[in-house]
């Protein structure tokens, strides 16, 4: 009986243990450099081998310990932290100017979206300053001109041009940090077709395997139980017909 019980439990630890590896292989971490953010999927690190299939967009690079994500309508943003429960990632502009990001960010073509609510704001262009309240933007400004975030309700100052009006997070504040707020976005989940069919096609050879190795486990251990009870039955019938000849 003894027998039995180990290969019982060696059995249901083996389908255990396949099935933890199938469910733990897409979110095993890893990092680039000590201090980056944890990544598994859906990101995956350009260069290194992972053990799921790659989904566009959510491709990081990684340099000198440094985690970088590219976005073809504005160029490199870094990493700072990714929260896989609210599906939040944090970003900071190497060059320190985030209302340039939402300027020329283009994501429409991407997964992410902003993670905040978004309001319309009308970027202008102006050749003089504004008086208060008008708050101009240092990063994009410069001494032969000066540009503004503002309502886009508003009506545009005789000296200044509309350059854009995007959706974004929040009109440039100097109360507010660009590292707290604003470069933060979230995704959407979306496979492609082919990928979507090469997972499932993959899931169900990995599902398959499981249900026959579990069901080879169980006939094993179905045959051995068989052996043991005919190897009692036989030996109880030895001892019963040992007994009858004590007795005659």
């Amino acid at each position: 009986m003894g027998e039995f019980i180990f290969l019982f439990l060696f059995c249901v630890l083996g389908f255990q243990s396949s099935v933890l590896k199938v469910t733990q292989a897409r979110f095993q971490a890893t990092k680039c450099g000590d201090a980056g953010p944890d990544i598994h999927y859906p990101y995956q690190i350009k260069g290194r081998h992972q053990q799921y299939e790659s989904l566009p967009g959510f491709e990081l690079l990684c340099k000198d310990n440094l985690t970088t994500i590219h976005f073809p309508s504005y160029g490199d943003l870094e990493v700072k932290s990714i929260s896989y429960d609210t599906k939040n990632i944090h970003l900071r502009d190497p060059k320190n100017c985030a209302h340039n990001v939402f300027l020329n960010l283009n994501l429409s073509l991407t997964p992410f979206h902003y993670f905040y609510v978004l309001k319309n704001y009308t970027y202008l262009n102006c050749s003089t300053t504004l008086p208060p309240p008008f708050v101009e933007v240092p990063c994009l400004s410069a001494s032969s001109h000066h540009v503004y975030t503002v309502d886009s309700t508003l009506p545009v100052p005789g000296s200044c041009q509309g350059v854009r009006t995007v959706p974004i997070p929040f009109a440039y504040s100097p109360y507010l940090s660009d590292s707290m707020l604003g470069l933060r976005l979230t995704w959407d989940l979306r496979e492609p077709e082919d990928n979507g069919a090469i997972n499932r096609t993959r899931g169900s050879h990995t599902s398959r395997n499981i249900v026959i190795g579990s069901s080879m486990c169980v006939f094993v251990m179905a045959v051995l139980l068989l052996i043991r009870i005919k190897i009692r039955v036989a030996t109880r019938n030895n001892y019963q017909k040992q007994e009858q000849l004590l007795q005659s």
